[in-house]
């Protein structure tokens, strides 16, 4: 028997844990504070609701649960043993939740969800079978307005998180595919170029115009137009040239020049028009913004209809920290009714991943630690003290075991303990109380020793 979790799953320690629960606290509050209000959902869902729509790839991966008891034995002899399965995101349960309440909802919905989520992956490195992630979605929200709420709303949280340089990019669902068509890449080579070009920061650029190669004929009028696509972000990697005057199309010209046809045309303009008035409005809201315009982006979920947009880290690997979109149609199928939406998810594991690296062993913010040491064979003295301090709001851990106070403050060390108070004088109000860091001795008064506590 094997002794650990499943394959692709983890366990989490106490330090650990606590910081995912700061993040997750320390992304709820920024989402409560655009209005959004905390909603949750079974972790399973019915298979037709998971099967419905959307999941592309993701349907692939989703586990299945097995029917029970008597109905599994019936469905042995057909086949169709399953009929739950485990979440793959929170957008589709999101839609059939809307679906199931709507006559109990606001005009306009407002609601973030922070949950774990499930896909039968193949694990590797920074990827697992179980992971969470943390939605903001807005409801019933036609106009670009709204966009532009949830992009102010996630840059806020990338500020209060200071993970560093970002890059917020931008497009359309059906951009890319446009461009594509006008380029007059084959119908049936379109979706093979989309895959190649949504792994583009994954392979070396040697790599990629050998797959490209393979796609379309090499220096064919459509090769030479998609290859002229992809340079401009490449000699842009640093992409700051994208963040001065204008939106960042001027750079893009050219490009969009190559497509003849006025029909298609037509309809890239107007998609055009629609991310300027975003981007525009986002950069007058917010002047720190990093929002520019990226039309090589490609978001795999089908369920998109219109802008899409994700954030990538300026240093290291390109993997999304965060991605979303607009998707008008998903609700509906549930609802019965055309429902507009827009949402945005966090990549949770690899923020996480990224404040492990930069605070390893800081916690003592996230949940200051206090150890009152044994001085004497009291145990009810000892409870009695413990309870009147954790009455003023200290987080107090007790030592109950009879041991010197050698062995007491190397166990508060292995534990990660900041603070032990070795000595408490309730009459006098003051406390002796060791640093374990340091190892430094001080007497306070219990109202400094709070004040202590609360510095960062």
């Amino acid at each position: 028997m094997t002794i650990g979790p499943p394959t692709g799953m983890r366990d989490w320690l106490p330090l650990d844990t606590l910081r995912r629960q700061h993040l997750m606290e320390t992304i709820g509050s920024v989402y409560r504070l655009y209005g959004y209000l905390p909603i949750d959902t079974p972790a399973m869902e019915d298979l037709p609701v998971l099967l419905g729509k959307g999941g592309g790839e993701n349907e692939k991966l989703l586990f299945k649960i097995l029917k029970r008891g008597e109905k599994l034995e019936r469905a042995l002899e057909t086949g169709d043993v399953a009929d739950y399965g485990l979440r793959f995101d929170l957008t589709v349960p999101l839609a059939r939740f809307v679906a199931t309440h709507q006559g109990k909802l606001p005009k306009v919905f407002r609601c973030y969800h922070i949950a774990p989520v499930w896909r039968a992956d193949r694990p590797q490195r920074g990827r697992f079978r179980e992971f969470y992630q943390c939605d903001i979605d807005v409801v019933n929200g036609a106009s670009p307005a709204y966009e532009v709420e949830i992009i102010t709303a996630m840059e806020r949280v990338l500020k209060e998180l200071d993970l560093g340089t970002y890059w917020f990019r931008i497009s359309d669902k059906h951009l890319l595919p446009l461009l594509l068509e006008g380029f007059g890449v084959p119908a049936e080579k379109i979706t093979a170029i989309l895959t190649l070009l949504d792994k583009r920061e994954k392979i070396p650029l040697l790599q990629f115009e050998s797959e490209l190669g393979d796609i379309l004929e090499r220096d064919s009028v459509a090769w030479r137009k998609v290859w002229s696509l992809l340079h401009v972000p490449e000699i842009n990697v640093d992409h700051n040239i994208l963040l001065g005057k204008g939106t960042g199309y001027e750079h893009y010209e050219k490009i969009f020049d190559g497509v003849e046809e006025g029909a298609i045309r037509e309809k890239i303009d107007a998609i055009r028009e629609n991310l300027d008035e975003i981007i525009k409005s986002v950069r007058e809201i917010n002047k720190n913004s990093r929002l520019i315009f990226h039309p090589t982006l490609v978001r795999g979920m089908d369920y998109y209809t219109g802008p899409v947009y994700e954030a990538v880290m300026d240093k290291g690997p390109k993997t999304a920290i965060l991605g979303g979109g607009r998707y008008d149609d998903l609700i509906g199928m549930f609802a019965g009714k055309k429902i507009p939406a827009v949402g945005c998810s966090i990549g949770f594991e690899r923020v996480l991943a990224i404040q492990q690296e930069r605070a390893s062993g800081q916690v003592s913010t996230l949940a200051p630690r206090v150890l009152l040491l044994r001085d004497e064979d009291n145990d009810v003295h000892l409870h009695a003290q413990a309870e009147f301090l954790r009455n003023e709001g200290l987080p107090i851990e007790t030592y109950l075991d009879p041991d010197n106070v050698g062995r007491q403050l190397k166990y508060a060390e292995a534990a990660g303990i900041l603070w032990a108070i070795k000595r408490f004088d309730r009459e006098g109000s003051s406390l002796t109380i060791r640093y374990l860091p340091t190892r430094q001795d001080r007497t306070v008064s219990l109202a400094e020793f709070k004040s202590l506590l609360a510095a960062p």
